[in-house]
This record gives C-alpha cells, structure tokens and sequence, in this order.
C-alpha cells in the first residue's frame, strides 16, 4: 500500500471565483467608497450610473461588455457623466486585474488552465461579485449618512 498523497486537484471555478473574491474583498470596498464620493446619491438613492454599472455587470455575457460600459461613460459628454472621468480609470484597472486572474482547469494540476469557456465563465463569475462588492460598499456608505443625519437631528 502506497502511503504517498494523491496529487492535489484544482477546485472548481465557482470556488476559484470565490477564493479570489474573498482574498481581494478590501479593494472592492475602496472602489465602492470612490463610487460613493464621485456619485453622490440622489434623494437618498443610489446613484442611477452606480445602479447601471451593477445592471451590467450582473447581466452581461461578455466580460469586455463591462468594459465596454465603463469606456463609453467615460467618453460621453454630458454634465452628469462627468464623475466617470474620475473614477473610470479605477474601474477599468481593477477590471483588467479581474481578466487577468488566472484560472485553472477544474480537477486538473496546477500547470492546467482552463478552456477559453471555462475563463470567461470565471471571468463573469468574479465580475459579478466585485460588483456586489463595490455597490454593498456603496450602499454602507449611504446608509452610514443616514445614520448620522439621524442622529444629528436627535
């Protein structure tokens, strides 16, 4: 009987998406808050261009779709739009990070990368929870002002 160990198997990409998510947390809240600052809320709601980048990120089915959004927010001219130009940089940046992450063929060794559907399944995967990430930031944020304002007129 062998007493060697089996060899270490990658886990699947939902739990690669997750590790990756979870070890990068705190530079989604630093995104959220900058969202915050640039996109103030609007009558105690979230910013309408905060709201579409989370509706993209969460509906699209090509990563550079997001991308995309973000590039052309960037680009057009209109007064309320013009926060994008702060922070869409940081956007972009923090999404070329995500589609440069490497993943790894589920079950494979270490040396395996996964399929091009694999990748941008992953891909999807993590921009979707840097989303959820950067808007519940966002969210925190707003509610935080409420908070103090309540207390301010207690």
């Amino acid at each position: 009987m062998s007493t060697a160990k089996p060899e270490a198997r990658n886990p699947s990409l939902a739990r690669q998406a997750d590790l990756y998510l979870d070890s990068h947390h705190e530079e989604f809240l630093e995104l959220g808050g900058l969202l915050f600052k640039n996109f103030p809320p609007d009558r105690d709601k979230i910013s309408a261009q905060v709201r579409n980048l989370e509706h993209i990120a969460v509906s699209v089915t090509r990563f550079a779709d997001i991308e995309d959004f973000v590039k052309n927010q960037m680009g057009r001219e209109s007064q309320n739009l013009k926060p994008w130009r702060e922070v869409g940089q940081a956007v972009l940046d923090l999404l070329g990070t995500l589609r440069n992450v490497r993943v790894l063929r589920p079950g494979g060794t270490a040396e395996d990368d996964a399929s091009p559907e694999d990748q941008l399944e992953f891909r999807l995967r993590l921009a979707r929870g840097w989303a959820r990430a950067v808007v519940s930031e966002y969210l925190y944020q707003l509610a935080r002002g409420k908070i103090q304002e309540q207390g301010r007129k207690d």
